[in-house]
């Protein structure tokens, strides 16, 4: 049996979460001894994810890797979405919702493989131990410390640390070994994505030439934009990476959407975005590269708990909700915060309160769902009705959550969203109108005319601040709400809407049932 390897703080998984809390633990605690277990012998190739201006805050800001950020990845240019009335509808007569400036705030377009290897290479350079490829086995945990025991190769070894750190992602290592790790039956969302390449130039001459309102109108870059493909129950993802491969996917609600099961997926997924007009001249010439398809089944989960004596949980081993908003990598900022400023306390022999970082971590996530994405997915293909949920979603995250990492500045383990009195406010109204949106969606749905403003308008906002500019955005948003609302007045259920509503997605591959 191997002599234990005593140290500070051990961290299970060296991808982004655990790469830079690693960082910034040695960074900012270099007191403090770190050891980073790692499985993989490379990381392959993860989805090509966007930022928003809350992780992009912690890239540029928090990890000082904006120079790497520069010349590694792309610049977001905000995020936009398009809308059709059939798959007839001429491209350039789709619905175009998104930002009309340059964003004011950094944000970007990462190759997550390139990143994690560089945040860990950085880790291990500020002075992390790194043991890789690794496999943890078996891992116990108490208010004194953890024990991991593993193999590195055909080796052994054991590790003690005053703390235990997981960051092993959707594994959820201590989640599960704890029995805390609870799925969300009341968002049942699939994806499959893949990477592509032959992806048409969204601002080049070819597309330019042909429609003349697409040519002139909008300022920003569309190809450096996160483009959103939308649909009755479904939306696509458009990311451009470095390079000049496209990472494109697509995420659906299975009570409202069926992918068909034959085929190869990344065939079937392309077979989908040419089902959209604008995916049909975005992806006419493109092709899937191979064996770099994914899918995932059930994608919503959290652990019940974030921390306890002697453990903490960072990234996805915390959870995961949904990318429609690009907010995967802001709870990966989040949660490595919040380990970052308990580890930093205890360290000192402070005593921090547990049970309400658990608190927090539970009601952030149960807010982020109940205002934004509970019954969403009801109303995404509406174009009126997502406009209306686009500008105020975006006007209200950039008052709060982005305001916060920007200018306010919480303690790290306060950073949680939706804690403070003034944000759960913010999202108690945001439940309410989403809520709204959804039942307009149904009575559109029951009278026939869902989708009935999906053809022939653009609206392109302003740049994108955390100040009072928000405030236009979101009275374009209130606009489009309450018009909404003075048209629900007069809708009623037409003869047989359950049968037109079973078939209202024609950009769909299959037939969907309204629920």
């Amino acid at each position: 049996m191997p002599m234990p390897m005593d140290f500070d703080v051990a961290i299970v998984g060296g991808a982004f979460s655990g790469a830079s809390l690693a960082l910034l633990l040695r960074r900012e605690q270099p007191g403090l001894s770190v050891v980073i277990v790692e499985r993989s012998e490379k990381f392959d190739r993860k989805v090509g994810e966007a930022t928003t201006e809350v992780s992009g805050d912690f890239l540029h800001k928090r990890l000082a890797m904006t120079r790497y950020l520069a010349n590694h990845h792309l610049p977001k240019q905000g995020l936009r979405m398009w809308f059709a009335e059939s798959p007839q509808t001429p491209f350039d007569e789709c619905v175009e919702v998104g930002p009309n400036f340059q964003v004011r705030m950094p944000s970007f377009q990462i190759d997550r493989a390139e990143l994690d290897e560089h945040l860990l290479a950085e880790a291990e350079a500020a002075g992390a131990v790194l043991l890789r490829p690794a496999k943890v086995s078996e891992v116990e945990v108490s208010a004194e410390g953890g024990m991991l025991k593993g193999t590195r190769g055909e080796e052994a070894f054991r590790l003690r640390a005053r703390w235990v750190v997981d960051a092993s992602g959707r594994a959820a290592l201590l989640a599960r070994k704890f029995g805390m790790l609870r799925s969300l039956e009341e968002h049942p969302t699939n994806a499959v994505w893949a990477r592509f390449r032959g992806v048409e130039d969204w601002d080049g001459h070819a597309l330019r030439s042909r429609f003349s309102d697409y040519a002139k109108s909008g300022i920003a870059s569309r190809a450096a934009s996160t483009n959103h493909l939308m649909g009755y129950g479904w939306w696509c993802w458009i990311i451009p990476l470095k390079g000049g491969d496209f990472s494109a996917g697509l995420v659906y609600d299975r009570r409202l959407f069926a992918l068909p099961k034959e085929g190869h997926p990344g065939a079937r997924l392309k077979a989908h975005l040419l089902s959209h007009p604008v995916g049909r001249e975005i992806f006419q010439n493109a092709e899937p590269i191979e064996n770099d398809v994914r899918a995932y089944s059930g994608l919503p989960y959290a652990s019940e708990k974030l921390a306890g004596p002697g453990w903490q949980i960072v990234g996805d081993a915390a959870g995961f909700l949904d990318p429609l908003y690009s907010a995967g990598l802001d709870y990966c900022s989040w949660t490595v915060r919040c380990a970052l400023g308990r580890i930093a306390a205890e360290a000192k022999g402070e005593s921090v309160d547990l049970e309400k970082v658990n608190r927090h971590f539970r009601e952030s996530y149960a807010m982020w769902f109940e205002s934004l994405y509970r019954d969403k997915y009801v109303y995404l293909g509406d174009a009126e009705l997502m406009a209306a949920a686009f500008w105020m979603d975006i006007a209200l995250f950039y008052m709060g959550p982005v305001r916060e990492v920007t200018t306010a500045r919480e303690a790290d383990m306060e950073c949680f969203p939706f804690n403070g009195p003034v944000d759960r406010l913010a999202g108690r109204f945001m439940r309410f109108y989403n809520g709204r949106l959804a039942l307009l969606a149904r009575k559109r749905l029951e009278a026939g005319c869902y989708g009935r403003r999906n053809r022939g308008w653009r609206q392109l906002g302003g740049g994108f601040t955390p100040d009072a500019g928000s405030l236009r955005l979101f009275a374009l948003g209130l606009r489009h709400w309450l018009r909404a609302e003075w048209h629900g007045l007069f809708l009623r259920p037409r003869r047989g809407w359950e049968t037109a509503a079973a078939n209202i997605d024609e950009t769909s591959s299959q037939p969907v049932t309204a629920i």
